[in-house]
């Protein structure tokens, strides 16, 4: 299961005076956020210490390497969408978010194009933090006793998560995981990555998860393991960990070996002249101070424009539009970078970046 993170634009400067953090339903994902992370190089990330626990604590991470030859070919990239859009909506009856997921190209036979289809993992948001439902799997897999992925914490606090996972093989095959998660915030203080320097709590996860394979209810092949475990450093209205060192189901399969990523936000390079994606998308000027135009090729026609900050959230939503030329009004926006997704009439939606200055 992959699971990216989008980043912070503002640089927050170490201060001998640092507020602890306390988080609440609005740290949590929202639908339309867009995360976007930096995966690390593996043996880096396999010997990465997470540091200490404690109170205004400066864990510093600015040393990090991507992991796949360029820093671009090391992003990933996941978006939160509503729940009632999906497909399958319906065989996840109490999800109120989902996320897109293991996205693939295949050929349609109706429209005789190369079309993009995902899965999509199903959750849920409440007072108390981001639960895992269900997955599609692609048939459809609903987890039992929900499983708690972000949990709400204030420093010294902690809970504890039971998750039954059952999945078909087969007519007579199942696998069923059974996953018991500890979380404690356990720390407080500064992170600095390569991205950036801001204040965070630290919620620290140990998981254990017995692994059973059952043929007409018997159990064949069993695995244990007790030792997985998630840190991740939060930071307010993100949505999502600014730095995460795991070893466990959450993020990964078996065998279980430490990976890291971090939140990327800042190798977005300035001074950009127009741009002119493949889909045969004008976006001018970039960077802009005051309004900025896109604009289609002739012969489709955009339906919608969406603009979202640096941390992921909606800030323009243009509907119904019906043109091949908008011109949207961004005087009131901060400086910093943005980001678009344009929605055409062809069903076609194509993403991308512009600065404010």
């Amino acid at each position: 299961m992959k699971t990216i993170y989008f980043g912070i634009l503002a640089m927050t400067f170490l201060s001998p005076c640092i507020a602890q953090i306390t988080l609440d339903m609005e740290d949590l994902p929202q639908p339309g956020n867009i995360q976007i992370s930096v995966k690390i190089d593996s043996t880096q990330g396999a010997n990465l210490s997470p540091g200490s626990p404690g109170t205004n604590m400066v864990w510093d991470y600015s040393m990090l390497n991507p992991c796949c030859g360029s820093l671009q070919a090391s992003y990933d990239t996941v978006t939160w969408i509503n729940h009632s859009s999906t497909p399958k909506a319906g065989d996840f009856p109490l999800s109120n978010i989902a996320r897109k997921d293991r996205c693939y190209i295949y050929h349609s036979h109706v429209t005789h194009t190369e079309a993009t289809a995902c899965y999509n993992n199903h959750y849920i948001v409440n007072n108390t933090g981001l639960f895992q439902y269900g997955f599609e799997d692609p048939v459809p897999v609903v987890v039992g006793t929900n499983w708690n992925i972000f949990p709400l914490l204030a420093y010294g606090d902690s809970t504890e998560n039971v998750a039954h996972i059952q999945t078909p093989i087969s007519a007579d095959t199942v696998r069923v995981n059974h996953i018991i998660s500890k979380s404690l915030a356990d720390g407080w203080g500064t992170l600095i990555t390569p991205d950036t320097t801001v204040q965070v709590i630290r919620i620290t996860t140990t998981e254990k998860m017995y692994d059973t394979l059952y043929v007409n209810n018997v159990a064949t092949d069993i695995h244990v393991y007790l030792d997985n475990y998630y840190y991740r450093w939060y930071s307010k209205k993100t949505g999502f960990p600014i730095l995460e060192i795991n070893k466990g189901f959450q993020n990964q399969k078996p065998p279980f070996s430490q990976k890291v990523k971090y939140s990327a936000y800042r190798y977005f390079s300035l001074g950009i002249s127009e741009s002119k994606l493949s889909g045969g998308i004008h976006i001018f000027p970039n960077p802009f101070t005051s309004a900025v135009t896109f604009q289609i090729d002739e012969g489709r026609i955009v339906l919608s424009v969406t603009i979202y900050n640096s941390m992921g959230r909606k800030v323009i939503t243009n509907e119904n539009i019906r043109q091949n030329k908008i011109d949207i009004n961004g005087e009131k926006l901060p400086v910093g970078i943005y980001f678009y997704t344009i929605v055409l009439n062809s069903n076609d939606t194509f993403s991308g970046r512009f600065i404010k200055l």
